[in-house]
């Protein structure tokens, strides 16, 4: 008997005995303890294998009779996985309180057998529900019992359940947990003929983090890594996503030609692939670059195409960024009324949503706007503003932007007082920068000794 062997067979054995209604006491003799038996029918494989035929021979089970107990249970099993399968295709499709209610459709002995699965469905749909506390335990109870999981290793189950993890963190903007939990999601994967594709997802999200992170350098050399694996990666969604990714990283680094050329190409895929959301971004990168290239006319084409997609995209963020994007694109045109409307209609918009990053950005733009009017006043307003949203959500180097353009306009019109204590802001907001650049090495440093799930 093998250990696989043993397992299944400890788990026919417990279904044997609970379905005659024995305790564990009931088989225990001065021959084998109840502690023995816990530990046949859990599968432990260090257990004496005549320890193993004594108990079967006590409940009327033979040897010879394991390969087909093995077949029956397996189609069992495969008709068990079948259900997880539909309900995790309902959470996909965004069915999650289903979901939760299709579980009540599995046998409690089945539920018992797959706890480390209906904890990470579980936690999927809480995750979908923006539960974040709820969702993360329930994956953390889903790696803890993933031994006991008969599917386990087929289903890459610890992978999976640290791949959530790291999307929980991702959504809450914990970027530096996210990475630690997505990388260990990579050293655990299995490969498996049913989910060799969660290898890519893995690493798709590990660029992602890298790069939020400002590890462009790495984040680009890890996705030039997987791109040797492109035509694989049966999932189009996440091929287009990392052309997206790829548009954005070059962007980054500057290369803005590079970056123009792969927008261009996954733009002709998504539009093959009907996928609407990858679509939207990619022609919003592709506007971005032109931006970038201070090729306006084309950022216009490109950025009044993605306007128009407004009703086939599902994140309201994304058509935040765009607007956003339109805005600076008119104050570079030159177009005081139309930029200035459009990011009011952006601050608006953000301050509702309470979404602190873009509100941030509109503000410097349109305060920048109003310096350039020589609208000194209203322009102190937006940028004490941009300072208390940018202070407030600890994104401490937007602060300093705003302290630095305080401090132009207080110095313009002569209000020195103010003026110093513009600059006194700003320096302390750059030791609140420094600060955080140093913990964030000492994590890295601390990464680097060993890992915290090891």
């Amino acid at each position: 008997m093998n250990v696989l062997e043993m397992n299944e067979i400890g788990k026919f054995i417990r279904k044997t005995r609970k379905e005659r209604g024995l305790r564990l006491e009931d088989l225990s003799d001065d021959h084998i303890s109840t502690a023995t038996i816990s530990n046949i029918e859990r599968g432990i494989p260090h257990v004496n294998k005549d320890k193993i035929l004594y108990l079967m021979s006590k409940l009327g089970l033979e040897l010879d009779e394991i390969p087909q107990m093995l077949e029956k249970e397996s189609e069992s099993l495969e008709s068990v996985h079948l259900k997880f399968t539909a309900i995790e295709t309902m959470i996909e499709v965004g069915s999650y309180q289903e979901a939760i209610r299709s579980l009540s459709n599995i046998s409690e002995e089945s539920l018992s057998l797959h706890q480390a699965t209906v904890h990470l469905i579980k936690g999927r749909c809480f995750l979908e529900g923006r539960e974040w506390r709820k969702g993360e335990r329930e994956l953390s109870e889903a790696i803890r019992l993933s031994f006991q999981d008969p599917y386990s290793n087929q289903m890459n189950l610890e992978a999976v359940s640290y791949l959530y993890l790291s999307k929980s963190r991702a959504q809450q903007r914990d970027w530096a947990q996210a990475l630690q939990y997505v990388e260990r999601g990579i050293e655990l994967y299995q490969q498996s003929q049913d989910t060799k594709q969660i290898i890519y997802h893995l690493l798709v999200n590990q660029v992602i983090y890298l790069d939020q992170l400002g590890r462009t350098d790495e984040a680009l050399r890890k996705l030039e890594e997987l791109w040797t694996e492109i035509s694989l990666i049966q999932n189009k969604d996440l091929v287009i996503q990392m052309y997206r990714l790829r548009v954005d990283l070059y962007q980054r680094i500057h290369l803005h030609h590079d970056a123009v050329r792969y927008a261009k190409e996954g733009i002709q895929l998504a539009i093959k692939s009907h996928y609407h959301d990858e679509l939207f971004r990619l022609w919003l990168s592709l506007g971005k670059t032109y931006l970038d290239l201070t090729e306006y006319d084309d950022a216009e084409t490109c950025l009044h195409f993605v306007m128009s997609m407004s009703g086939l995209i599902s994140d309201s963020k994304e058509w935040l960024k765009a607007k956003s994007l339109l805005g600076q694109l008119y104050f570079h045109q030159e177009k005081w009324d139309k930029a200035r409307e459009t990011l009011q209609a952006v601050i608006d918009q953000a301050d509702k949503s309470q979404d602190a990053e873009i509100a941030g950005q509109a503000l410097l733009l349109m305060g920048k706007l109003l310096k350039q009017r020589e609208h000194w006043v209203d322009a102190i307003q937006v940028f004490i503003r941009l300072t208390e949203v940018a202070s407030k959500s600890r994104a401490y180097a937007l602060a300093y932007k705003g302290f630095d353009e305080l401090a132009s306009c207080y110095e313009q019109i002569g209000q020195m007082d103010s003026f110093r204590s513009a600059v006194e802001q700003m320096y302390q907001t750059q030791q609140k920068i420094k600060m955080r650049q140093q913990r964030q090495s000492l994590r890295l440093l601390n990464r680097g000794m060993g890992s915290p799930f090891k």
